[in-house]
C-alpha cells in the first residue's frame, strides 16, 4: 500500500518528442513563406525591370518611330561604342566621381581629426555640417541654380560687392562641371564625414596614449595609427559615395540639364536623354548597361587595391 502511495506521488518524467527530420523542414519550409510575401515584391519592382531592360538593349525600340520593337542583336552597343556623346558622357562621369570623392575623403578626413581632438562648440558647429546631407538633391540643386544665377544670385551679388566681375558658373564650358562638383561635395560631405569620425572615436584610446608616451607628433600618429586602422572605414564610405556618384542626375537636371555644349552631361544624364526626350528605348537601356559594368570594374578595382595592400 506505501508502495503505491509514493509511487503515484512521484511525478513522471515526459518524455519530448525527438526532432525528426520532417519537423525541421516544416520550419524551413514555414520560414520562407513567411518571406515570400516581400522576397516577391522585390522582385517584381527590381529583378523583372532589371531583365526586361537587358532584353530591351538588344532590341531596337524607337517610341517615335511608330516602328514595332524587334531584335537587334548587339547594334545598339556597338553603336555606342562609335559615338562621341558616349565618350563624352563617360569622360564627364569620371571626371566627376574620381574630384568630387576625392575631395571629400580628404576634406571629411580633415574635419573629422579637427572633431575628435574636440574644441569648443563643436556639437553645434557638427550639427551644421549635416544640415546639406539632409536636403533633397533636387532641393540642393535647385538652390544652387538660384544662388549662382548671374545677375539675382546672392553669390554674385557679394561677388559684385567686394569688386569681383560676375561670373556665368553653371553657362560657361570650363566652370560647369567644376561648380557641380563643388555642390555634390557641400551636400555629401557630411556623409563621410559622419563614417570617419564615428570610425575614429572607435579606435583604441590606449594606441593612441602609448604613441604620445613614445614621443610621436600627430601627424605620425595619424600617418601610422590613425590611417592603418581606418583603411576598412574608409573603403566603405568612398564605395558608397563611389556608386552614388556614377549616377549623378539630380543636380545635372536642376542646374545644367547637361550644357553648356554637353560639358555637364554624364551618363545618367545622357541616358534620361536619350530614352525619355529621345525615346530611343533601346538605346538607352544599353547605355544603362554600360553604366552597371562601369561601375561594377570600378568597385572591383578599388576593392582588389584595398586588399592587395591590407
Amino acid at each position: 500500500m506505501t508502495t503505491s502511495i509514493t509511487e503515484s506521488r512521484v511525478p513522471r518524467k515526459v518524455a519530448r518528442p525527438s526532432a525528426t527530420p520532417g519537423g525541421c523542414r516544416t520550419k524551413k519550409l514555414g520560414r520562407y513563406l513567411a518571406m515570400s510575401p516581400g522576397l516577391l515584391f522585390l522582385a517584381a519592382i527590381s529583378l523583372y525591370p532589371t531583365l526586361y531592360s537587358l532584353v530591351v538593349s538588344f532590341m531596337r525600340w524607337n517610341l517615335s518611330s511608330g516602328e514595332a520593337a524587334r531584335f537587334a542583336g548587339l547594334d545598339n552597343f556597338v553603336g555606342l561604342l562609335t559615338d562621341g556623346l558616349f565618350w563624352n558622357s563617360v569622360r564627364v562621369t569620371l571626371v566627376f566621381v574620381f574630384f568630387s570623392v576625392l575631395i571629400e575623403l580628404v576634406l571629411t578626413f580633415g574635419l573629422a581629426l579637427l572633431f575628435f581632438r574636440g574644441f569648443p562648440g563643436d556639437k553645434l558647429l557638427r550639427a551644421l555640417i549635416m544640415m546639406p546631407m539632409l536636403c533633397a538633391p533636387v532641393v540642393v540643386g535647385l538652390l544652387a541654380r538660384f544662388s549662382l544665377e548671374p545677375t539675382y544670385g546672392i553669390v554674385n551679388q557679394l561677388m559684385r560687392s567686394i569688386g569681383l566681375p560676375t561670373t556665368e558658373f553653371l553657362g560657361n564650358v570650363d566652370l560647369a562641371l567644376p561648380t557641380l562638383i563643388a555642390i555634390d561635395v557641400w551636400q555629401w560631405s557630411p556623409f563621410l564625414f559622419l563614417i570617419l569620425l564615428a570610425a575614429m572615436q572607435g579606435l583604441p584610446e590606449e594606441v593612441i596614449e602609448a604613441s604620445k608616451i613614445d614621443g610621436a607628433s600627430w601627424p605620425r600618429i595619424i600617418w601610422h595609427q590613425f590611417l592603418p586602422l581606418l583603411r576598412y572605414p574608409i573603403l566603405v564610405g568612398v564605395l558608397l559615395r563611389l556608386i552614388d556618384s556614377f549616377r549623378v542626375y539630380d543636380i545635372v537636371y536642376m542646374t545644367t540639364r547637361g550644357g553648356p555644349v554637353d560639358a555637364t552631361s554624364t551618363m545618367s544624364w545622357q541616358i534620361y536623354d536619350v530614352g525619355f526626350r529621345a525615346f530611343n528605348i533601346s538605346y538607352a537601356a544599353a547605355f544603362s548597361w554600360l553604366l552597371l559594368l562601369l561601375v561594377l570594374l570600378a568597385v572591383n578595382s578599388l576593392i582588389r587595391r584595398m586588399v592587395a595592400r591590407s
